[in-house]
């Protein structure tokens, strides 16, 4: 398991799997200032991340997951592409505040992730459940030497050792620029770990807060000081042992973490309070409970807490490189190692037909405007911060082959025939619909792709997962060839499009997908198609729940949704209107003669439908004017309204939305309605910041402990996000 494959002392016979390393990256970077496990550090703009992947796999591991937080896992992905270009194994955790197993709702307040314990426990799902397992920080430098020390222990460990720290002389792992956090280890006489305490704001004796370049230690320094978690002072020799974040596991202390950490919740932690990974492995230590070996790696160790370390950290990696111990690129074929070349060859083909890159479209929750953008009327949905995920490669022919999870499997068509469709309800639809209307609009594609599609958006769910994974086929496609479509161009003939699957829909969903933006809802108007990016006020939150009913557009929901269509064209045309626009801006009392007219000469169901489109559309003006003045309270009552004609006018409810939106309401949300088309899917609250929890609560409590429990995905608080990505040229381009 070094460079080579083979580790001195191995037993006889004993060849373990390649183990994984798990890099925690969901750290906030506060002392840094901004997102620092990214930044570009070596001469070829990698980051420490990279160096640490390629450390590790010419040291001999075989997979490699990342911690991220939810809301940064777009930008990892996109970043480390050239890892999966490599062929390597990389997948993604996402450590949350909520987990439905550990912890079901935050204390009031917290914001902090819950440390580095926590981030394991997060990436347990993701290892192989007999392989070790290495941990190591996003931010730091380890060196080949540290990895490979690594791997021979866990090749090769005493019978009753279980846990490794790597680490080093404390005085080597400190910065100039101010106090960091690293394990204080105490070995006991046979040179394990006796007991390991979390030690905060380190630094040598003497040394000021910030104090700069000239603070570097003497050759004898006289000491460490610090404090630990619970603020008691520590002083510490400058040679003793610490770790700074690299570990290597047997998946015998998952259980033991998990204990820990529930008994870490049972003591009413603080909401800056963290659940770290030394104190925890510590406290097994000195309670016996498991073995922990020290490996030391010696002085080779960098890291980047302070701005002002990433000047140093950079120009050692530049001498490095110039020795020889680097190349520039860490990922370019000609110096990439065998174990790289071989991968890359077996997964992709040849190294000189790189993967393209991944396409990222979010899905949508609509707050208000349902069942209208078909009928020309303005919406105002946001773009959800979850999303589908297509990692591509431009293929040499012109032929498209996905693969999904387990569930969905694997499908194939060609570009240069007529694309058929797959049987009613197949995934595979949707992508072939994106070819169909670029195909249809003149996109010349001769080059087809070839990936996988992976994803944190709940399909089926009234979120538009199928057409995020319309939005995100067509713009691996555009990328594959080279090619451009205005934003609004796209969405429209993507909304054209979607009609191959069989769903006679508007165009929000591939609208608000493509044209997203951060903090905003958007108002879209139809013909002409058009975008307005509107401001969600601060201090507000929507929570999202599923109905656990699932919608499939594509499936037996398809009949219901094409027949409201139906009948709202039948509606308008027997009221004797050309167009719905023409009956929702008409004025109060035009308006209110309209409707009676509806409500006498239509039979009852058309009646209703009509009443519906009416009045939704006029919702959504005024529900605008209340987002604009930042009267939330009316938009919440405009919700409500909405909801109450969806179930009673529209027929698009079911007992179950209507439960989460009455739960809800007790709960104390300002508004609620089903989003999506019904019939299943989800329903969205809006309320105050401070609500949330209690809307959280009264969910599980009263809707989903009675149906079995909440799922992760089933209940969640949605930020409004930005619009979908490709990772470089071709794609999408927006007009201001």
């Amino acid at each position: 398991m070094s460079g080579t494959g083979s580790i001195d002392g191995a037993r006889q016979g004993d060849r373990p799997e390649r183990p994984t390393l798990v890099i925690l990256a969901a750290g906030r970077s506060t002392r840094f200032g901004r997102a620092k496990q990214l930044e570009p550090v070596g001469p070829g703009g990698a980051s420490l991340i990279e160096y640490a992947v390629y450390d590790a796999v010419r040291a001999g591991f075989g997979r490699f997951v990342l911690v991220v937080r939810e809301s940064q896992q777009d930008a990892f992905e996109a970043s480390l592409t050239p890892l999966r270009a490599a062929g390597l194994s990389l997948s993604f955790a996402c450590q949350r505040l909520v987990d439905a197993d550990l912890v079901p709702l935050p204390p009031p307040g917290r914001v902090r992730p819950w440390g580095t314990g926590f981030a394991v426990l997060a990436a347990a799902a993701a290892l192989p459940r007999q392989a070790p397992f290495a941990v190591c920080n996003a931010d730091d430098f380890y060196g080949r030497v540290a990895y490979e020390r690594l791997a021979h222990a866990l090749a090769a460990p005493p019978a009753d050792i279980r846990a490794f720290a790597a680490t080093s002389p404390l005085a080597d792992t400190l910065s100039a620029h101010g106090g960091v956090s690293r394990g204080l280890c105490e070995p006991g006489p046979d040179g394990t770990l006796l007991h390991m305490t979390e030690g905060l704001d380190l630094r040598l004796d003497g040394v000021a807060a910030g104090a700069g370049d000239h603070a570097e230690s003497p050759a004898t320094p006289p000491g460490v000081i610090g404090r630990t978690a619970s603020g008691a002072a520590v002083r510490v020799d400058a040679d003793s042992p610490a770790c700074m974040g690299l570990w290597g596991f047997f998946p015998v202390i998952l259980p033991l973490l998990e204990e820990r950490f529930r008994d870490f919740l049972a003591d009413s932690p603080g909401i800056e309070d963290e659940f770290y990974l030394s104190e925890a492995v510590g406290n097994l230590a000195a309670a016996e409970r498991t073995r922990c070996g020290l490996v030391p790696v010696g002085p080779g160790w960098m890291g980047v807490t302070f701005p002002e370390d990433r000047e140093r950290v950079a120009d050692s990696l530049r001498r490095l490189t110039e020795a020889g111990a680097y190349p520039v690129d860490l990922w370019m074929p000609h110096v990439r190692p065998e174990p790289l070349r071989a991968a890359q060859a077996s997964l992709f083909g040849p190294p000189q037909a790189p993967p393209s890159g991944i396409a990222t479209a979010p899905g949508r929750i609509n707050l208000i405007g349902e069942h209208i953008d078909y009928n020309g009327l303005s919406v105002l949905p946001m773009a959800l911060d979850r999303h589908v995920h297509l990692d591509f490669e431009a293929a040499g022919q012109a032929t498209v082959e996905l693969e999904g999870d387990s569930d969905h499997g694997s499908f194939a068509f060609r570009l240069d025939r007529t694309i058929e469709s797959a049987p009613r309800g197949h995934w595979s639809n949707y992508v072939r619909a994106a070819a169909r209307g670029l195909l249809d609009h003149g996109v010349g594609l001769k080059r087809g792709i070839r990936g996988t599609v992976t994803g944190t958006l709940p399909e089926a769910e009234g979120l538009s997962s199928s057409s995020a994974l319309v939005v995100a086929s067509a713009l691996a496609l555009l990328h594959a060839n080279e090619a451009e479509v205005e934003a609004l161009e796209l969405a429209a003939l993507l909304a054209r499009a979607e009609r191959y699957v069989g769903v006679q829909g508007g165009g929000m969903d591939q609208a608000v997908s493509l044209c997203g933006k951060e903090g905003h809802a958007l108002r879209i108007d139809f013909g002409p198609l058009r975008v307005t990016p509107l401001p969600v006020p601060e201090g507000w939150r929507w929570v999202v729940a599923s109905s656990l009913t699932r919608a499939e557009k594509a499936g037996a929901v398809r009949g219901l949704y094409n027949e409201r269509r139906a009948q709202c064209a039948e509606a308008l045309e027997r009221v004797g209107r050309t167009s719905w626009p023409e009956v929702v801006e008409a004025d109060e009392d035009e308006f209110a003669s309209i409707l009676a007219r509806a409500g006498k000469s239509l039979p009852l169901t058309l009646s209703r439908r009509f009443r519906h489109v009416a009045t939704e559309g006029r919702r959504v003006i005024e529900a605008e004017r209340a987002l604009r003045s930042e009267d939330m309270a009316a938009f919440g009552r405009l919700m409500n309204a909405s909801h109450a004609s969806l179930r009673d006018d529209f027929s698009v409810s079911t007992q179950a939305l209507d439960k989460i939106v009455g739960v809800a309401l007790d709960a104390g949300a300002a508004g609620a309605r089903l989003t999506g088309a019904g019939f299943g899917g989800c329903a969205v609250a809006l309320c105050r910041a401070n609500r949330a929890k209690s809307v959280i609560e009264a969910l599980i409590d009263r809707f989903y402990a009675p149906r079995g429990g909440v799922e992760r995905r089933a209940l969640f608080v949605a930020d409004a996000a930005s619009g979908a990505t490709v990772t470089s040229g071709g794609g999408v381009t927006c007009r201001d």
